[in-house]
């Protein structure tokens, strides 16, 4: 899914603090609705289903 990918790697600065806000820890995907409301948070450190992220990113782009 993501051999040979260049992905973002975000970074919260104090002002913000978006990712105590909502929990983030390092190599979290997030997903958030077109409200900015966190969706669904999956930690990619340990194993995680494939499955499950490809049919959030279609269902985002579905209903959005």
């Amino acid at each position: 899914m993501v051999d040979q990918k260049i992905l973002p790697w975000v970074i919260d600065n104090t002002y913000y603090n978006i990712w105590e806000q909502f929990g983030i820890q390092n190599r979290d995907l997030i997903f958030l609705d077109k409200n900015g409301n966190l969706h669904e948070r999956i930690n990619l450190t340990d194993s995680f289903n494939q499955e499950i992220i490809i049919d959030l990113i279609n269902q985002s782009l579905i209903h959005n």
